[in-house]
């Protein structure tokens, strides 16, 4: 009897797993604002993977899923309104072929220009997850909640309106906010944010230590962007030293597997639906 349970056991591995080889591979759209982009530049973190591609190594680790392709279009400013209305959302994501799963991280813009978050964010969104449905109609689209970079009750605020728009539209949720506001609770409020600081704020003898640290952003600023806590010792005592709220590699790593734990099941189980 137990002879004939692992021979069953067997040909239902081997079973899934041709099944599974079937699926050439999985593609995975990321739609958000720079909290997507998940480029720290190289010069500062010149190992590390962007978000997108420790999604496809952390994916590819559950070993018994398809090789998966993620394309990150996350755009620093982005607003669900803008993403609409510049023409971006018809040039770089309309006509993206064979999409299987679409993550939307909108909000925290959105937060900073609508006059009335409450009444335009939600109607804003609503736009942008229908026009997925329409140009996507075999992808699975989740709305994601934001990460923590304004206070935790406006993040809230936020939150809110992306769980009622999800809810509204029958979507599932990817709540990402949770897991990225219990590691700040559990380590420090900043651990999970770059250090960005304005070169010329800092005392002239310590720039040339920096010099490995400076990119000049897009205001043609001379900026000192640090990756972790390490220098915080030194010029932690400076005045917005940890102003910026933007994730560090830590920060996207958390993102991805946060990604991966939310996606495999449901990868899984949309295979197993195919068979």
């Amino acid at each position: 009897m137990m002879k004939q349970i692992r021979v069953l056991l067997l040909f239902a591995t081997v079973f899934i797993l041709t099944a599974f080889a079937e699926v050439d591979r999985v593609v995975i759209l990321l739609i958000g604002d720079s909290t997507t982009i998940g480029n720290i530049p190289r010069k500062i973190n010149p190992e590390g993977p962007q978000l997108e591609k420790m999604i496809e190594i952390l994916l590819s680790m559950e070993g018994d899923l398809p090789p998966a392709e993620v394309i990150n279009l996350g755009k620093g400013g982005e607003t669900a309104k803008r993403l609409l209305e510049n023409g971006r959302y018809d040039k770089e994501i309309a006509n993206i072929k064979d999409v299987d799963y679409i993550f939307v991280r909108l909000g925290i813009n959105d937060w900073f220009r609508c006059e009335n978050l409450e009444e335009e964010f939600p109607v804003q969104l609503k736009a942008v997850l229908d026009r997925l449905k329409k140009d996507h109609p075999k992808a699975k689209i989740f709305p994601s909640s934001i990460c923590r970079f304004m206070s935790h009750e406006k993040c809230e605020d936020v939150n809110s309106l992306i769980y009622r728009t999800a809810k509204e539209e029958n979507l599932e949720l990817f709540d990402l906010y949770p897991a990225y506001h219990r590691f700040l609770l559990e380590n420090g409020e900043n651990s999970l944010n770059v250090r960005n600081y304005e070169l010329n704020r800092i005392p002239q003898k310590y720039h040339a230590m920096l010099e490995s640290y400076v990119h000049v952003d897009w205001k043609e600023r001379k900026m000192v962007q640090v990756n972790d806590i390490h220098l915080d010792p030194i010029f932690g005592h400076l005045p917005g030293w940890y102003f910026d709220h933007h994730p560090n590699t830590t920060g996207y790593n958390l993102i991805a597997v946060e990604t991966v734990k939310f996606l495999a099941p449901i990868i899984r189980n949309d295979l197993n639906e195919k068979q």
